[in-house]
Parts: structure tokens; C-alpha cells; sequence
């Protein structure tokens, strides 16, 4: 029988696998969850100062997230609530020229570091911190991944939730209203092969452009902008956008988290973009969230 394996690089995100673990094995039941937790050396983006004040401020010993000691609290009660699932979690170090694709590669390839054998058609899951699946999506991701052949694998249409449930990224809302034949969703599960494929796809992190990936109608649902408190001053950190940008948007999840889940129209997240791109706001949506969310703080 071909393994299946979840793997996610992670830095900072323990509000979020607290309930990602939940989710993974109702939707996916794989024989392992791998968490490789580090900071990349130049953030998400390979944008960000690590400076002083972000290693103070956000790690432990300026790999560590400052969460860390309560994420490993997380894995070790998940262990015990799930035996017949091998949950890992492990401590990555990164080296200090690595781009940020590349530092994806290196925290979804570890397996034999890890004592796992990978074999042609064993199934990896990709992942990341802050992503679920619904769970009556289930079947649908057993028949997605039956049809795989080795050195193929499927994607899904990711929609990034901003401060709850109820507002998400209006450029992706739209794709996804559209077609899943959209080469911006993301990767979802691979069938292995060899190895030369299963890289090619992981370095496509930045781009997110996957046409070697069967498109799919599976949602993907993207957390992206539920960051509590210092969780959300970190994302500014890393991102390290320029100007207002990060004062615009702070106001436009402050008028997203006052609404309390009422329809009030598009929001302006980026005003320095052109009014007629829908990357510019955040619409209202409506659409059912999978369960082991609802007890996030940011879900209302």
C-alpha cells in the first residue's frame, strides 16, 4: 500500500495546527503529519529584515518561532489522540542563503532524515500552516488521489480568508466562481516518482503556477489573514512591504472585524492598486467552512 504523507514547513502557526491536526485526519488520514518548524532566513517572500529587533521580538533562538513550546505541547497531545498516525515534529535549519522556494523544497524533501523510505506512488501532501479541507470533502480527495500515476499529482482552487469566514481575497473568489482551470491554484497531493518532478512542482512556491498538476474542483481553504494579535505583527514583519501598505490594510481588517460577518461590499485592502483590479479588495462571501475551524478566535 502507498504511503500518505502530510508535510508542511511552519513558523509561528500553533493557533491554526491546534485544529489543523483534526482536519488532516478527517480529510486525509495519512500514515504520517510532518511539521518542519524554522524560519526561512529571508522570510515567506525572501523580503524580510531579520534583524535585532525580529529575532527578539518573534523567536526563541532565531530559528524557533516564539510559539514553539506551545506547538510541541499541540503535537504531543495529537500523538496521543491519534496512535495510528505517526505525527513528527522537527526542528529545521535552513542555510542563510536559501531562497524561500527553495527552503520549501528542503521542508517538504526530509524524509530520510526523518527514518521514512519514499517509494514510487506513495502519496505527499505539500502543505502548509494555515490550510483545511472541508470534511465532506474526504471522498473526493480518496477519488482524486486513486487516479494518480507516479510523477502526478492534482491541485486545487485556494481562497485566502481575510479576519473571518465571511471576507476573502476578491481576485481569487472570482477565480474560483469561474473555472478550476486556473493555473494560479495551488498544489495539493503528489503521486512520487522521482525526484527531479517532485522538485520541479515544490519550486513553483512563489509563482504558484502548477500546469504539471491535474486541476481539480477541491477547495482549498487558505487562512492566510486569520493572525491574531502577534501572530498578525509577525506577518507584517515578514512581508516588509513598503510605505502605508501595512497601515491601509491593518484598516481594512479593522473595518472587516467591526462588520461582525454583515455584507458591507467590497473592502479596500490595497489602495495603491487600480480601482478596476479585483486584487485591490476583499469581497464578501458565502460559503459552508470545514468544522475544526469554528473554534478558531477569528471565526465569528
Amino acid at each position: 500500500m502507498p504511503k500518505k504523507i502530510v508535510i508542511a514547513p511552519v513558523f509561528c502557526d500553533s493557533h491554526l495546527i491546534r485544529y489543523q491536526i483534526d482536519n488532516i485526519v478527517d480529510t486525509i488520514d495519512p500514515d504520517y503529519i510532518i511539521y518542519n518548524e524554522g524560519m526561512f532566513p529571508q522570510g515567506p517572500e525572501g523580503t524580510t529584515v531579520v534583524d535585532d529587533r525580529f529575532i527578539e521580538e518573534f523567536t526563541l533562538d532565531g530559528h524557533r518561532g516564539f510559539d514553539y513550546a506551545e506547538l510541541k505541547q499541540i503535537v504531543e497531545d495529537a500523538q496521543y489522540k491519534y496512535p495510528n498516525t505517526k505525527i513528527i515534529l522537527n526542528e529545521m535549519q535552513y542555510p542563510e542563503t536559501a531562497t524561500a522556494p527553495e527552503c520549501y523544497y528542503l521542508a517538504c524533501s526530509n524524509f530520510k532524515e526523518l527514518g521514512i523510505d519514499i517509494a514510487e506512488g506513495d502519496l505527499i501532501f505539500p502543505f502548509e500552516g494555515d490550510v483545511f479541507h472541508h470534511e465532506d470533502a474526504k471522498s473526493d480527495i480518496e477519488n482524486y488521489c486513486k487516479q494518480l500515476t507516479p510523477n502526478t499529482g492534482f491541485r486545487s482552487n485556494w481562497i485566502d480568508f481575510i479576519e473571518n469566514q465571511y471576507y476573502a481575497e476578491k481576485s481569487q473568489w472570482i477565480r474560483y466562481k469561474k473555472s478550476a482551470e486556473d493555473t494560479k491554484s495551488r498544489r495539493v497531493c503528489i503521486c512520487y516518482g522521482t525526484e527531479q518532478f517532485y522538485r520541479d512542482v515544490l519550486l513553483n512556491f512563489m509563482t504558484q503556477k502548477y500546469p504539471m498538476l491535474y486541476p481539480t474542483d477541491l477547495v482549498t481553504y487558505h487562512y492566510a489573514w486569520w493572525r491574531p494579535e502577534k501572530y498578525r505583527d509577525l506577518r507584517y514583519a515578514q512581508l516588509n512591504r513598503a510605505g502605508e501598505y501595512w497601515k491601509d490594510f491593518d484598516s481594512a481588517l479593522y473595518k472587516i472585524h467591526n462588520a461582525k460577518g454583515k455584507d458591507i461590499g467590497d473592502v479596500i485592502l490595497r489602495p495603491h492598486l487600480s480601482e478596476n483590479l479585483s486584487h485591490r479588495y476583499a469581497c464578501y462571501v458565502d460559503i459552508e467552512h470545514p468544522k475544526h475551524v469554528k473554534q478558531h478566535v477569528n471565526y465569528i
